[in-house]
């Protein structure tokens, strides 16, 4: 349990009381049936149609025609400006994260839209709301439509949401990334710049990595955003809490017993078949059962699966965003009236009085921590976002409400620092298009 609280420098590791309650609560047994690798590899069949694609043919002008090899690789290579009868000039590749995809919201998963499929909709089509600061931006575009906005630029959307709820490292993910950006190298003659979110930059160091190191050649700028490069401790925090929770359900009837892990059991093979079904359950439900699938346990730090992720070529200029709560809790056993006519009178006697709590807590974007974002960076951006919390008012109630007004929520799992909502912090989305403008000179 110590992962819960906060170390010598306050650190929170991006664990909210809400976060980790429901968690504990609903994981409960950590064991759970997963897919092998070799089931995994099967249900990411359809992906490996990414290194079977045909080189594109170029025209007699000299211009690359890109159609056959955007033919080859679709649909999980999704062309988001242009047609496919226009040149790929400049490209950019949008790479989305863990449990997410990178289509729009309506065309997310096999289900009609009127029913949750259960997966994020794409981050970078989301318009942007805040600054870091938590104000209102004024620009509300998102990073997709800013991108489009470059000058010839071609922006496109790896998507894997498929096998999203699946390790990156035991799907054909890798090899299909790598295929993605030989063949937008090849149609465009040029290098590709690649923004991945979250397991989306593990995904891409696995295709740049091992056998497919020749293709970092084809690769210019590389911007990850809240990449776990050194794992997740909400996913560690998670499996502690599912053990503390085992006890309770043992005590619980044989049906709950039976039941609960059975229903984790169900969803997590259904996702492992398919993300984008999503167990026809809420998102945040969907979540917490997942992080004791392959994925899930693969995410948590010092997982044997993190530590055989390869390194960035050391060719790649990779450029790192982090989101970065700090929240400053404070609480007093007394009402604040009271309390500062005791530090008062305390300040006669030279002595200085403090409330009860306060504390300020690193809690990286909720999920991921800055030095596991950052890590093995050549640079990097920091979206910070301060927090203050009194948990102790004239009526001895916390003011949790006026923060959900605000940001959708309680941080650091909302607002304009938290690990899913980072695309729509202005801060961010200029950062990426200045890194990418800066890198073509």
């Amino acid at each position: 349990m110590k992962a819960l609280l906060p170390n010598g420098r306050g650190r929170f590791f991006g664990v909210t009381f809400l976060s980790a309650i429901a968690a504990g609560a609903l994981i409960g047994v950590p064991a759970v049936a997963s897919a092998s690798p070799g089931d995994v590899v099967d249900s990411g069949a359809s992906v490996s149609r990414f290194v079977t694609s045909e080189p594109a043919a170029s025209t007699a002008g000299g211009a690359t025609n890109a159609a056959s090899c955007l033919a080859g690789v679709s649909p999980h290579l999704v062309r988001l400006t242009g047609s496919d009868e226009d040149p790929v000039q400049n490209p950019v590749l949008l790479v989305h994260g863990w449990l997410s995809t990178a289509m729009p919201e309506s065309e997310a998963g096999p289900r009609p839209v009127t029913t949750s499929t259960g997966i994020a909709n794409s981050p970078f089509s989301r318009p942007v709301e805040w600054s870091s600061g938590g104000d209102p931006a004024v620009d509300l575009r998102s990073l997709q439509e800013r991108l489009s906005e470059l000058p010839d630029t071609s922006v496109f959307a790896f998507d894997y949401s498929s096998v999203a709820a699946l390790w990156v490292g035991h799907t054909a993910t890798a090899p299909a990334l790598a295929g993605a950006i030989e063949c937008l190298a090849e149609a465009s003659g040029d290098t590709v710049d690649i923004v991945a979110h979250s397991m989306g930059g593990l995904a891409l160091r696995y295709a740049l990595g091992g056998s497919n190191e020749g293709v970092a050649s084809h690769v210019g700028q590389v911007i990850t955003v809240a990449t776990p490069n050194e794992g997740s401790e909400v996913a560690s925090v998670v499996s502690v809490l599912g053990d503390a929770t085992e006890s309770l359900f043992s005590s619980a009837s044989v049906i709950a017993q039976i039941a609960l892990p059975a229903i984790v059991g169900i969803c997590n093979r259904e996702m492992e078949s398919d993300a984008r079904v999503g167990c026809d359950i809420p998102p945040s439900v969907r979540t917490v059962f997942a992080v004791a699938g392959d994925g899930g346990q693969a995410l948590r730090a010092g997982s044997a699966e993190l530590s055989s992720v390869p390194e960035w070529p050391s060719s790649l200029n990779v450029h790192a965003i982090a989101g970065d709560y700090r929240i400053h809790l404070t609480a007093g056993l007394v009402p604040p009236e009271i309390f500062t006519a005791l530090r008062d009178a305390a300040g006669v006697f030279g002595l200085d009085l403090a409330p009860a709590l306060d504390q300020v807590f690193e809690a990286g974007d909720g999920i991921v921590e800055v030095t596991s974002a950052t890590a093995d960076a050549d640079s990097s951006f920091i979206a910070r976002c301060e927090v203050t919390v009194d948990l102790t008012t004239t009526v001895g109630s916390a003011d949790f409400g006026d923060l959900t007004e605000r940001f959708g929520g309680i941080p650091p799992l909302a607002g304009p620092c938290a690990h899913d909502r980072l695309f729509e912090n202005d801060d961010v989305a200029r950062d990426i298009v200045a890194t990418l403008g800066a890198s073509r000179g």
